[in-house]
């Protein structure tokens, strides 16, 4: 990307001084050594009561809670995440330069998430409250107290109903300033039995107060503290701990419960039932069935009494098995062990994106083409996961598998890769998506995939009456611009005759359309990459776009499914390996705000370093550090961020041009913190550039982005 290939907006221009500093130290919410933002829990309730909205802007989490069907009377199942004492890599705001982190990535099978730490009040890192929006799913943070500091913290909570109510009051403030979904509250210490009707009060207090500030919240109460204020765990629901049970959404069971428990908790639950989450811990301290691989005899019985369950400390698998392992024994874990357990609720809301990026990679992707050359982990780079796995093959023949691959991807850090094998006239189907989508408006939708030239695949949408649409690959031109122009600007997709089709795709419920070619195809392509798509090479990678109209689908029917049809022309039997880069589907007027820019563009907190010892030939560079900031209107997936004036690839080993605009990162909230970007020592000016994806994967024109120049000055 060169300065030919932009055109010449209003820059911004900021003049800086250039004096040389040891280090950047900005506070607790960023690394003290190298100034990256990071997220902290509070630790004490001067810290809580002191708080105040837009002191910590880069830990807003950014993506709305996707939507799921409603919940219906099966068990639910909530994950209470507890690694290592919390705020390890994920702490680190824009991720972390390599990829044996933990992840999590089965989203499909939980309803609630909570981020658990044994700080005072535990905010969840907003690169999970990112990753668990988008699969649709609520994150709750966690209020504990523990011991005599806890039990001191809590005389000066409850001592009043005034006391008590600002610190709600503060809790409350904080989901809907980060954008998260409610609380675990975990009092592991005796209270003074005077205090005890303020406990009471607080939580049904708090739990009214998130209802109305954010419905849909939940407040659920951890199994300890008892009427009397004496800290005894029941394992039960019972008298004891019912009124905590009543003021909230819920109660988390603690662990070392029996079979006769939990029948008491069912006759004492009564019609709530499904708000007893019964705790396992993988861990197993004396836990029924023992926890680890073992997990799955406690899920037996916790579904057995048709109750919720919470798991605590999944993350086992992670802490106590080879690292080397990490992402099999996960897989094993739920997709073998637990899986028959969960009753997953399928999304239901548009714009539906993914590109099956799990939030690491061995490097990073953007349009098919590599742009970051090293290891990272960012929970929040994850989108929409498959519903799916290779259990739906089992108890067939068939050859074919699909997995997640890191070696190639169209954005993010991966793709599927569909592979099996298969001759002329059949097909090999894949389910990959399970979901809920209403239909009450046309729809816009995007393929993309990378053939090996054995085969090709098409895209299928199973609707709830078990009617088939398949999104064919192939149309000749005439037949597809003879066909209606909307008021997008684009054709409508075609109607196809299903003879096109391989004959095991063929049937009475099958309608077929073709894709969009020519300037149809041309223009939505170049709205997708924000610039003349004849410019980019995608390295093998195609992209097929439909446009159907909402009469192509049956009053009230949804889209209960997603998947993929694989073919070949091959006469003999031909193995295959297709990879999948993304599947969008999204509402057309999502086109109106695809050249939306961000305005407001600014760089603060600037300063200037010497040259990093551990790079060869320093002598002569500097490090450049500051915070670029923001506003953008709309809703946003991400905002890549551009720099010119450079001479060091940030991202790949190579030097560069200083008229060369180059990625430098990808942002999740609306603000960027460059860290020690290696420059030219000098007055050379650096610009900056900022280029939002909106939430239906749409980027802005990559020719008039943002940009403001810094210049420094002796």
């Amino acid at each position: 990307m060169t300065d030919s290939e932009f055109s010449d907006p209003l820059c911004l221009e900021l003049e800086t001084k250039l004096s040389f500093e040891e280090s950047s130290d900005l506070g607790d919410h960023y690394e003290p050594h190298t100034s990256e933002p990071i997220t902290v829990p509070f630790k004490n309730l001067d810290q809580v009561l002191l708080w105040k909205p837009g002191e910590d802007d880069f830990n807003v989490a950014m993506h709305p809670l996707a939507q799921k069907a409603e919940i219906t009377d099966d068990p639910l199942t909530l994950v209470c995440h507890d690694m290592m004492g919390g705020y390890i890599d994920d702490r680190f705001v824009q991720g972390v330069p390599k990829m044996d982190c933990y992840c999590f990535y089965h989203w499909h099978y939980l309803d609630y998430f909570i981020y658990f730490s044994h700080h005072f009040v535990t905010i969840p890192p907003p690169c999970w409250t990112n990753a668990a929006h988008k699969n649709g799913v609520p994150m709750l943070g966690t209020i504990i107290t523990e011991w005599k500091d806890g039990a001191a913290r809590c005389q000066e909570v409850f001592q009043s109903e005034a006391a008590f109510t600002v610190f709600a009051n503060k809790l409350v403030e904080m989901t809907t300033y980060y954008n998260f979904d409610g609380w675990l509250v975990n009092i592991e210490n005796p209270i003074k039995p005077h205090h005890m009707p303020q406990l009471v009060d607080f939580v049904k207090y708090l739990t009214q107060r998130m209802h109305q500030a954010k419905p849909g919240s939940k407040v659920i109460w951890y199994d300890s503290v008892i009427q009397d204020g004496s800290l005894k765990w029941q394992d039960m629901l019972n008298y004891q701990n019912s009124m905590f049970f009543d003021g909230s959404d819920g109660i988390f069971l603690n662990y070392t419960w029996n079979e006769q428990k939990l029948t008491s908790s069912v006759q004492n639950a009564a019609s709530r039932r499904q708000d007893v989450y019964v705790g396992l811990d993988v861990f197993g301290r004396n836990c029924f069935g023992g926890g680890g691989w073992n997990s799955d005899k406690a899920m037996e019985v916790i579904r057995d009494k048709k109750l919720s369950a919470a798991i605590f400390a999944p993350g086992w698998v992670y802490e106590c098995l080879p690292k080397e392992n990490f992402h099999d024994n996960q897989n094993k874990f739920w997709e073998e062990k637990l899986h028959r357990f969960f009753h997953p609720r399928a999304i239901s809301s548009l714009p539906f994106i993914s590109n099956f990026c799990q939030g690491y990679g061995k490097k990073g992707f953007r349009f098919g083409k590599e742009i970051m050359c090293k290891e990272w982990c960012n929970l929040s780079a994850q989108l929409v996961q498959p519903s799916y796995n290779n259990h739906q093959f089992k108890g067939t023949s068939s050859t074919q598998r699909m997995e997640h691959s890191l070696e190639d991807g169209c954005n993010g850090g991966g793709c599927m890769q569909l592979s099996g094998d298969v001759t002329q006239g059949e097909v090999q189907s894949f389910k990959l998506f399970h979901t809920a989508i209403g239909v009450h408006h046309p729809l816009l939708i995007s393929f993309s995939t990378k053939q090996d030239g054995q085969a090709d695949g098409c895209l299928v949408l199973e609707l709830s009456s078990g009617f088939k649409i398949v999104l064919w690959s192939d149309i000749d031109k005439e037949t597809a611009e003879n066909q209606v122009v909307t008021p997008y600007g684009v054709h409508q997709s075609a109607p196809l005759q299903v003879t096109c089709l391989p004959d095991a795709l063929q049937g009475e419920n099958v309608k077929v359309f073709g894709p969009l070619v020519g300037t149809s195809h041309k223009s939505l392509e170049d709205l997708t990459l924000g610039m003349d798509s004849d410019s980019v090479n995608y390295n093998g990678w195609s992209n097929r776009y439909y446009f159907l109209p909402e009469a192509v689908f049956p009053a009230d029917e949804k889209v209960s499914l997603i998947g993929v049809a694989c073919y070949t022309t091959n006469t003999a039997r031909s193995s295959y390996s297709l990879l999948v880069g993304e599947v969008r589907i999204c509402d057309p007027s999502a086109l109106a705000v695809a050249s939306e820019q961000v305005s407001d563009l600014s760089c603060t907190n600037i300063s200037w370093h010497q040259g990093p010892k551990a790079l060869e030939n320093s002598q002569g560079l500097t490090t450049f550090c500051g915070t670029l900031s923001w506003k953008y209107q709309s809703t946003a997936l991400y905002f890549d961020v551009f720099c010119s004036g450079i001479e060091k690839h940030p991202n790949k080993p190579l030097s560069i041009s200083k008229n060369e605009k180059v990625f430098v990162g990808r942002a999740y909230c609306q603000r960027f913190r460059v860290c020690h970007l290696v420059v030219a020592s000098g007055n050379a000016p650096i610009t900056w550039y900022v280029q939002p994806t909106s939430e239906a994967g749409m980027a802005s024109p990559f020719s008039n982005m943002s940009r403001i120049k810094v210049i420094p000055k002796q």
